[in-house]
């Protein structure tokens, strides 16, 4: 690889672009962030799915592993600049990072307060999506009611958000 030339393909600058596997759809597992699967499973399924289909480039690995993204994650992965993923050791470690069990108190915190409804998800998934989160935050780190509470109406869709009695909090909990 170091003697060939590196080539920007979107967000992962890869050597050697080989051509994509065929029927993606039909064997390479999906990973929704917000369902019970973990960002460690779905690296597992990941691996086995390519070790299983014979994909052994890495620089395919890191332009299919993408694919595997459903919902807001797909976001995530495209707010990173052209080029900047160099090696799946540097993917791996920012996907766990961001969406894996270890993730800091701090940036489970900072992804509660910035939590935000999809215009079109159903208001009893986002209430999972964001008990979900809630969850992951230690008892000891978890802001104070009142903010967890102002936090959660902020992220709700404006026009559900007006409906919402700011002084009459107790309701929403």
């Amino acid at each position: 690889m170091a003697n060939q030339p590196w080539k920007n393909i979107g967000v992962v600058l890869v050597a050697n672009p080989n051509a994509l596997p065929t029927n993606l759809e039909k064997w390479l597992p999906k990973y929704n962030p917000n369902d019970a699967l973990s960002a460690e499973e779905d690296l597992n399924n990941f691996m086995l799915a390519m070790n299983f289909n014979a994909v052994a480039h890495e620089d395919v690995v890191i332009r299919l592993f993408p694919y595997t993204f459903q919902g807001s994650i797909g976001s995530w992965y495209f707010s990173f600049l052209t080029g900047s993923i160099r090696d799946w050791d540097t993917f791996h470690e920012v996907f766990l990072a961001k969406f894996g069990h270890d993730r800091t108190i701090t940036s489970l915190i900072n992804d509660l307060s910035n939590l935000k409804a999809n215009p079109d998800e159903k208001i009893k998934d986002f209430n999972s999506r964001f008990n979900k989160l809630l969850s992951k935050i230690p008892a000891a780190s978890k802001p104070v009611v009142y903010v967890e509470i102002e936090w959660y109406i902020s992220s709700l869709p404006s026009n559900i958000e007006i409906f919402v009695d700011r002084a009459n909090k107790a309701i929403v909990v």
